[in-house]
């Protein structure tokens, strides 16, 4: 199984990583959508809060994300390497 995250806002993507009201988290098993929940996302850009780590914590394995800042994609890149 696979978690995959989306930035969301108001049950749509929202075309900003580190803006979004919600990171709705997918579990994702022989290609069905097998439960979602959805994670309300700290105050703050995505660069600036420990928003990776608690991604990682709950399993994510991949974030669909449009924009990103550098601070927020060296913060996933980072956590993707442990």
């Amino acid at each position: 199984m696979i978690k995959i995250a989306v930035p969301t806002r108001e049950n749509s993507v929202d075309d900003h990583f580190g803006h979004c009201a919600y990171y709705t988290i997918f579990s994702i098993e022989d290609q069905e959508i097998k439960a979602s929940t959805t994670l309300p996302s700290p105050q703050g850009c995505g660069c600036k809060s420990n928003i990776a780590a608690t991604l990682q914590e709950m399993g994510v394995g991949l974030m669909l994300a449009g924009n990103m800042g550098d601070g927020a994609k060296k913060n996933l890149q980072t956590m993707a390497s442990r």
